[in-house]
């Protein structure tokens, strides 16, 4: 028995030797055949040709070039500096605010200069909108499938959603009318249109459709994901997402693991999609400004002062009267939230679009501490 053994411990050391002999030959291949290096074996159409060793471009052309690359870098060294500077003691609220005051001077006294960057606007708005449904959808997906199998967990929390957003809203639209109608905002207001009413009547023909129990409805069950995707409707993507949660909640573990681990890949891409966008908000916020203030002119800020006064008025009696009562009692610190918000607010204030401010919102809210599930699925409303 003890020969077998030593026979078999000789054998085993024998392949171990064996085999590192072979690794060490292939690594001596794989470093000295020239064939391997120059990859024979991939058609001649599609070989990259090897550097020539010690060849380069002449001397007297490399260093007026080396000279003029030195000279700009020390040229806009001091704006990089400063920009560097700005960088690390500024943040994305005061390049918004910043952007804000120049887009309005540049729509004051460049009025068509203005108009012509209007385009800048307009992308920032376009890229706003990319990133809705990929973000809406992952962070939905994961917030409710990746929290257990439980699916009346789902119903409570869509039961709850759905009972706050009614009793809310019905306290933010009486607070609206009772101040529209004291104050009257809209009296003596007038905005120039200009000789082109295309885009006013195509909106109010937009707006003339009748409210019915089915058209509700069906604006959150969509004919089709996709064509909810091409549209933006954020409602029926929120709808397509829960459905395909619950799905995965009652499919097969692997399943599910796969289908989580994708969306949760999605989510990290998406939110890093948003802090490139977010760098880019200050050009597009202000070049809007300055093409509305040079479209509509200065005074259109002065007749609307009355109104944006108006609606501010309500949003802090509202603020006052229903949401902090609400915030205090459900023990959330007021500061704290109030602090998470600040950039989403700007930004949709500034914008004069709340889908700008959606992902930011998704972001702040995720670091204030709400769950994925809550904050996919509450914040759409």
């Amino acid at each position: 028995m003890e020969e077998i053994t030593r026979q078999q411990q000789t054998t085993e050391t024998a392949s171990s030797e064996k085999r590192q002999e072979s690794y060490v030959e292939n690594a001596a291949f794989y470093d000295n055949d020239s064939t391997y290096n120059n990859r024979a074996h991939i058609p001649e159409h599609l070989q990259i040709p090897p550097a020539s060793e010690g060849k380069g471009y002449p001397g007297w052309l490399v260093k007026p070039f080396k000279t003029i690359q030195e000279i700009t870098y020390f040229c806009l060294r001091p704006f990089f500096t400063a920009l560097r500077y700005l960088n690390e003691k500024t943040n994305l609220t005061f390049w918004i605010i910043f952007a804000m005051v120049i887009g309005i001077l540049v729509g004051r006294f460049a009025p068509e200069a203005g108009k012509a960057i209007k385009p800048l606007g307009d992308a920032f708005i376009q890229m706003i909108k990319i990133i809705i449904v990929p973000l809406v959808f992952s962070v939905l997906v994961i917030g409710i499938a990746g929290h257990g199998d439980d699916i009346s967990k789902v119903g409570k929390l869509a039961i709850k959603t759905i009972i706050y957003f009614e009793v809310v809203t019905t306290l933010a639209l009486a607070v609206g009318l009772i101040m529209a109608n004291i104050v009257k905002p809209g009296v003596g207001v007038v905005l120039p249109t200009g000789e082109d009413t295309s885009s006013v009547t195509e909106l109010a023909n937009q707006e003339k459709t009748d409210i019915t129990w089915d058209g509700e409805m069906f604006l959150i069950i969509p004919e089709n994901f996709f064509v909810a995707a091409v549209e933006n409707k954020v409602l029926s993507i929120v709808f397509c997402a829960a459905m395909f949660a619950c799905s995965m909640m009652k499919a097969d573990k692997r399943s599910k693991k796969v289908m989580l681990e994708i969306n949760e890949s999605l989510s990290q891409v998406m939110f890093k999609f948003v802090g490139l966008v977010m760098n880019y908000a200050p050009i597009g916020i202000g070049a809007s400004l300055a093409a509305t203030v040079g479209t509509n002119g200065i005074s259109v800020l002065a007749n609307l002062g009355k109104l944006i006064g108006c609606v501010y008025a309500a949003l802090v009696i509202f603020l006052i009267l229903v949401l902090m009562p609400i915030m205090l009692m459900a023990r959330i610190p007021v500061l704290g939230f109030f602090k998470a918000i600040a950039r989403p607010w700007l930004l949709a204030f500034s914008s004069a679009s709340s889908e700008s401010a959606l992902p930011l919102a998704f972001e702040r809210m995720r670091a204030f501490g709400c769950t994925n599930a809550l904050t996919g699925f509450v914040i759409p409303w």
